[in-house]
């Protein structure tokens, strides 16, 4: 049983691994972004993800939206960040 220390742990690597593909993900196909995706949680050393969570990951940063597993881990240029208008659809 993991412990909650290891929990955080692994949602802040989860969590790093995401924003960098967010960082760069934002109007690219959802299968480009999910191979970096799977890329980026390898590089990390986080293990394989469920086929389900990867494809709605990749469809959310795909579009623009921000993805957060938890708060605590999301930086403050992050955390107040507006998708630019010419990029991203709204509504």
């Amino acid at each position: 049983m993991s412990s909650t220390g290891e929990i955080a742990s692994l949602q802040h690597r989860i969590q790093q691994a995401v924003i960098s593909v967010m960082v760069g993900g934002f109007g690219l196909p959802r299968r480009q972004v999910g191979e970096l995706l799977a890329r980026a949680l390898a590089d990390a050393g986080i293990p394989d993800q469920p086929a389900p969570w990867m494809r709605t990951a990749a469809a959310e940063i795909a579009v623009g939206r921000l993805l957060v597993l938890n708060t605590a881990h999301i930086p403050d240029y992050l955390e107040h960040a507006e998708p630019d208008p010419e990029t991203h659809a709204t509504g």
